[in-house]
C-alpha cells in the first residue's frame, strides 16, 4: 500500500472526485439563483430614483448608505416640515443609537418588497408615516431597550405618487460599534420571496447538513477514540452556527435571551479559527507534536472563559484577539509541516489530500476574516459553510482511505496468521505421529535392556542374549535415523516463510530421510526420485510439510506396501507426485476431503486442506489423480524458475 502507482491511485480517486464535482456542480447551479451578482441601485443625498428599474425581472441590491442622523430616534412627524427637519451626519460612525433615513421615487400603483437583517440591535421600521416593523424594543433609555437581530422583509405599496419614505431607528447598547444598515435587496414580491426560499433552502442545507455530521463525528469519534473526527465534529458546529441565518431562524426559539444568542455567536465566531488549527493537529499529529494543540486548548480554555466574564461591549474586540493568537500558532504549525516532510519523509498522497483540505479551510477563513469589516454578507452567512462541506468531503475520503488500507493490513495479517495456524495443526499432528515413532523403539530398547540386565546380575545369560543386543542396536539405530530426519528438518532449513529458489534434490532427500522411519512402522517402502533439472520457486519447508501430510495420509492407509514420491517437469512447472498402494478412499468420501473439518476417522480434518491453501499460495494446484481398492494417487505444481 505504501508504494501505489500513481494510476492506481489515480483510478481510486476517479469515483470520489467525480462525486465531488457533481455535488458542486449542483450547489453552484442552485446558489446561483441567489447568491450571484446583483446590480446595485445607487442613491445621493437619501434620494434614489427607481422609476427605470424592471423589478419584475430582477433582484437589485439598494446601497445602504443612507442619511444617517447619530444620537437621536426620529419618527416621520419629524421630517415632515422640511425647513426644520433634521440635518443628517453620515459621516458620523459606532453611535449607540441613531435613525437611518430613505427616499425614494418609484412607478406609481406598484407592489415592492424589501429584504434584509434588521439593524444592529433593536430595530424599528417606518414606511411613508406608518410604523411596519419592530425587531425588539427601540429606546434611548439602555434599561428599557431590548435588543434582537431577525431577517426581515418589508412589503411596499408606492401608491399614486410613487413616492416612498424610509425610517430606520435602533438602538444598540450592547457593543461598541454602532449600527448599521445591513445588505438589502428591493425587488417585485415574487422574486424577494423567491430569494428568500433559496436563502433559507441553502441556509437548512448547509446547516442542518453540518450539525448532522457534527453528530456523526462525534459518534465515530467516540467509538473509535479518533482525535480526527472530535476536531471535524468542532469543525462542524461552529462552521454550522456561523450562518447566522440558520442559527437564528431556524435553531432558536423566537423568545431567545439575546445577549445569551450573542455571546454564543460571538463565542463561535472565535472558535472558528483554533477548530481550523485543531482539524490541521489531528491530522498531521507526528509532523505537529503535542506541545502546540495542548498550548492552543490552555489558550483558549482562558478566552472562552472570559467570553462569559466580560462586558458584552467588550466580545468584538476578544473576538479579534481570537484570531491574532491563532496567527503565531498556525506559523508555528506551518513550520513544522515544512520541517517534518523535508528532513523526515515525503508526504504520502493521502496526507497531500488532507493537508489540500485543510490549508482551503483555513484560507477561506483567513479571507473571511479580512472582509467581514467591508463585505456585510459575510457578518450574517459567512463564506466558508460550504468550504467546510467540502473540506469534509475531501477529508471523508482520506479517512476512509486510511481505514481501507488498516482493513487490507488487518487481514493480510490474519491470513498470515491463519496460515501459521494451520502450519502449526500440521506440526502437531506430525509430532503426534513421529512421536509414537520414537516411543516404539524406545520401548523396545528399554525392554531388552531390562531383560539383559537381570539375566547379567543372576549369571542366567543364554544364547538369545546376542540376538537381543542386535535388536537393541539395530532399534537404536532407526530411533537415530528418526532423530537426524528431525533435525536436518528442524535445523538446517530456513524457518522464515519467505518465496525463493528450492532445490528439488535437497527436497526429496530431507522428505525420504523424515519419513522412511514412519512409513516403515507400517512395513511400507518409501522411494523417492528426483527427475526435474530446475529448482522450484517456493518456500522449501512448506512444501516439505506437504509432502510430509501427503505421505502421512498414505501411511494411515497402507500396510505392506509402496508409498512412492516422484517429480516431474511439465512445460513451466514441476509436478509433484504422492502415489501408494493402500485401500484407497471412500467414494462417499471424494468430494469432501479438501473441506476443512471433515475426516473418514482417522486424523485431524484439516490436513488436505492447508495443503491444498499452501500449494495455492506456491501458484499451483493439489488435486486428487485417482483412488481405488489399487491404491490413492495425488499431485501438486510448483513453478520451475532455474536450471540447475
Amino acid at each position: 500500500m505504501e508504494k501505489m502507482s500513481i494510476r492506481y491511485v489515480m483510478k481510486k480517486a476517479v469515483l470520489p472526485i467525480i462525486v465531488i464535482l457533481v455535488m458542486a456542480v449542483f450547489f453552484a447551479v442552485f446558489s446561483g439563483r441567489f447568491l450571484s451578482d446583483i446590480p446595485e441601485i445607487g442613491h445621493e443625498d437619501g434620494f434614489a430614483d427607481i422609476q427605470g428599474y424592471d423589478f419584475d425581472k430582477q433582484v437589485y441590491n439598494l446601497v445602504n448608505n443612507w442619511d444617517y442622523y447619530p444620537g437621536a430616534l426620529y419618527t416621520p412627524e419629524d421630517f415632515a416640515d422640511a425647513g426644520n427637519a433634521p440635518q443628517p451626519d453620515n459621516a458620523a460612525k459606532d453611535m449607540q443609537l441613531g435613525t437611518y433615513r430613505l427616499r425614494m421615487l418609484a412607478k406609481p400603483d406598484q407592489w415592492l418588497s424589501l429584504c434584509s437583517y434588521s439593524v444592529d440591535y433593536g430595530t424599528r421600521v417606518f414606511l411613508n408615516g406608518d410604523e411596519v416593523r419592530n425587531i425588539g424594543f427601540v429606546s434611548a433609555d439602555p434599561a428599557e431597550a431590548v435588543p434582537k437581530v431577525r431577517y426581515m422583509t418589508i412589503p411596499m405599496y408606492t401608491g399614486e405618487s410613487g413616492e416612498i419614505e424610509l425610517i430606520y431607528q435602533y438602538s444598540n447598547f450592547v457593543h461598541n460599534e454602532g449600527g448599521f444598515i445591513p445588505v438589502t435587496y428591493i425587488s417585485a414580491p415574487e422574486n424577494i420571496d423567491e430569494y428568500q426560499r433559496g436563502i433559507a433552502f441553502w441556509s437548512l442545507l448547509i446547516g442542518s447538513g453540518l450539525i448532522f455530521l457534527m453528530f456523526w463525528f462525534l459518534l465515530c469519534a467516540s467509538i473509535q477514540k479518533s482525535t480526527e473526527y472530535a476536531a471535524l465534529a468542532l469543525c462542524c458546529l461552529v462552521i454550522a452556527l456561523r450562518n447566522q441565518f440558520f442559527y437564528s431562524e431556524y435553531l432558536l426559539d423566537p423568545g431567545y435571551d439575546f445577549f445569551l444568542e450573542y455571546r454564543l455567536l460571538v463565542l463561535d465566531a472565535s472558535l472558528i479559527p483554533a477548530a481550523a488549527l485543531f482539524l490541521l493537529c489531528a491530522f498531521f499529529p507526528k509532523a505537529v507534536g503535542k506541545k502546540i494543540p495542548i498550548s492552543l486548548a490552555g489558550v483558549f480554555a482562558v478566552l472562552t472563559a472570559l467570553h462569559w466574564i466580560l462586558d458584552t461591549k467588550e466580545l468584538v474586540g476578544l473576538c479579534r484577539i481570537c484570531y491574532y493568537v491563532c496567527a503565531p500558532f498556525l506559523i508555528w504549525c506551518i513550520f513544522c509541516l515544512c520541517r517534518y516532510y523535508i528532513k523526515v519523509r515525503r508526504p504520502e498522497y493521502m496526507e497531500l489530500i488532507s493537508l489540500a483540505a485543510v490549508c482551503i479551510f483555513i484560507v477561506m477563513l483567513i479571507r473571511e476574516g479580512l472582509s467581514a469589516g467591508s463585505v456585510q454578507s459575510v457578518a450574517h452567512f459567512g463564506l466558508t459553510p460550504f468550504t467546510m462541506v467540502v473540506c469534509v468531503m475531501l477529508l471523508a475520503i482520506v479517512i476512509n482511505g486510511r481505514i481501507k488500507r488498516q482493513i487490507l493490513a488487518l487481514e493480510k495479517v490474519k491470513q498470515q496468521n491463519r496460515l501459521l495456524e494451520q502450519t502449526n495443526d500440521m506440526n502437531r499432528d506430525f509430532l503426534r505421529m513421529v512421536a509414537h515413532e520414537l516411543k516404539t523403539p524406545l520401548a523396545v530398547i528399554s525392554g531388552y535392556a531390562q531383560l539383559i540386565t537381570r539375566q547379567t546380575e543372576t549369571g542366567g545369560q543364554n544364547g538369545k542374549t546376542a540376538e537381543r543386543l542386535h535388536t537393541i542396536r539395530s532399534e537404536a539405530d532407526r530411533l537415530g535415523t528418526i532423530v537426524t530426519g528431525l533435525m536436518d528438518y528442524t535445523y538446517n532449513k530456513p524457518h522464515e516463510a519467505k518465496i525463493g529458489s528450492v532445490d528439488v534434490t535437497e527436497l526429496m532427500n530431507s522428505v525420504s530421510a523424515v519419513m522412511s522411519p514412519v512409513c516403515e512402522k507400517k512395513h511400507n517402502t518409501l522411494t523417492v526420485s528426483a527427475g526435474s533439472e530446475h529448482n522450484v520457486r517456493g518456500n522449501a519447508e512448506l512444501l516439505l510439510q506437504v509432502l510430509i501430510n501427503l505421505i502421512a495420509n498414505s501411511c494411515r492407509y497402507t500396510e505392506n506396501g509402496i508409498i512412492s514420491v516422484e517429480v516431474r517437469e511439465d512445460g513451466s512447472n514441476a509436478v509433484f507426485t504422492v502415489t501408494d498402494t493402500g485401500r484407497g478412499i471412500p467414494s462417499e468420501a471424494v468430494p469432501h476431503i479438501f473441506e476443512k473439518g471433515f475426516t473418514t476417522g482417522e486424523g485431524s480434518g484439516i490436513g488436505l486442506a492447508i495443503c491444498r491453501e499452501t500449494v495455492e499460495l506456491h501458484n499451483g494446484k493439489l488435486e486428487l489423480v485417482s483412488t481405488g481398492s489399487e491404491g490413492t494417487k495425488f499431485s501438486f505444481t510448483v513453478p520451475v524458475i532455474e536450471v540447475k
